[in-house]
């Protein structure tokens, strides 16, 4: 049986705009509709069904492809995870068997109820908002001039080297798991993969990201012996000379 990418595959955790619609529910970051803060998902309950609506997880089945296929663009805090199951399960959003094994401990295994599905579906419905950031790049960026020139420009090439790393990994992976569009669960294989062709290209956005600002910075250097008004039509003149 053909499973899911995460499952066999490590990923590195470490490392738009928002669109609105009369016909979508607004939300903010932590997924809760205005006014139906007692019902709406958590962002770590939106994981916990929707890695429960691929198949039926023990806790550590939970955790461990959380590790591998959410943490890179899915943040919160793993720590949750089991205090949250018991909270869904309270709420009635997800139910446990209770499997006895002869040479194994015991374990549950978790799965989403219809109430849950819903509730998924409910804030899957929702409008798509802009990521929260904490970008480590743009911060040393926005304070480049605090820093000298050749070692921001080395922190610049090692994250553009490291990133370009990360994302020839996730190629690889992507490569492995496409012959799983041929096994029983190709439409969700499709959106795992789109997924996956997703983050690559938001890795490949970092480092041509990263390679323009290296570039923009040696620019900016061989204008230094111009006087102050010439020099600044020259940066603006790289500025805008870079993709927008």
């Amino acid at each position: 049986m053909m499973v899911p990418y995460y499952v066999n595959t490590t990923w590195s955790a470490s490392e738009g705009p928002e669109r609105r619609s009369e016909n979508v529910t607004e939300r903010g970051n932590s997924g809760q509709a205005p006014g139906d803060e007692g019902s709406a998902l958590a962002d770590v309950e939106v994981a916990l069904l929707g890695l429960l609506c691929v198949r039926p997880m023990t806790g550590y089945e939970i955790r461990h492809h959380f590790d591998r296929a959410l943490a890179p663009w899915w943040d919160t805090p793993r720590t949750q995870i089991y205090p949250k199951l018991r909270e869904l399960e309270a709420r009635r959003l997800i139910e446990h068997e209770y499997i006895i094994q002869e040479s194994k401990p015991n374990k549950r295994l978790y799965s989403p109820t219809p109430a849950g599905r819903a509730q998924l579906q409910d804030w899957l419905k929702g409008a798509i908002v802009w990521p929260a950031l904490r970008h480590h790049m743009m911060m040393r960026l926005f304070l480049g001039h605090l820093l000298p020139a050749g070692e921001l420009g080395e922190l610049l090439a090692d994250y553009r080297d490291r990133t370009a790393e990360w994302a020839d990994r996730l190629r690889e992976i992507e490569d492995k798991f496409s012959a799983s569009l041929a096994g029983p669960y190709r439409d969700t294989v499709f959106f795992e993969l789109l997924s996956l062709r997703n983050l690559i290209a938001l890795a490949d956005h970092e480092v041509s990201g990263a390679e323009r600002a290296l570039q923009a910075m040696a620019q900016a250097r061989r204008t230094g012996q111009s006087d102050s008004r010439q020099r600044a039509g020259q940066l603006l003149d790289i500025i805008r000379a870079l993709p927008g």
